[in-house]
């Protein structure tokens, strides 16, 4: 073969390499991305779990206090006292 023809084989294979690496490292950044991306979720998703478990763990500690116990029965299971009247307004 000849020199020229060396050359240019030379050059056609170092830009295959050189596109070869350009894409994998193309592929590989916006696979970095993703993560990230899913890492910033996932560290949404922690502090909103964080946030309720505080909130549960102030309600666990409120457990057997009469006031918590009254409050709990009256807004979310309706009950009154004896000789009380639940009204419920009727909207229109």
């Amino acid at each position: 073969m000849s020199t020229i023809i060396r050359s240019r084989l030379f050059k056609l294979i170092l830009l295959l390499v050189v596109v070869v690496i350009g894409c994998k490292f193309y592929q590989n950044y916006r696979n970095i991305r993703k993560l990230e991306q899913a890492i910033m979720k996932l560290e949404n998703s922690i502090g909103i779990a964080r946030g309720e478990k505080a909130r549960l763990e102030e309600e666990l500690k409120n457990i057997n206090n009469p006031e918590f116990i009254e409050r709990v029965a009256r807004e979310e299971l309706g009950l009154v006292k004896p000789g009380e009247l639940l009204l419920i307004p009727v909207e229109e």
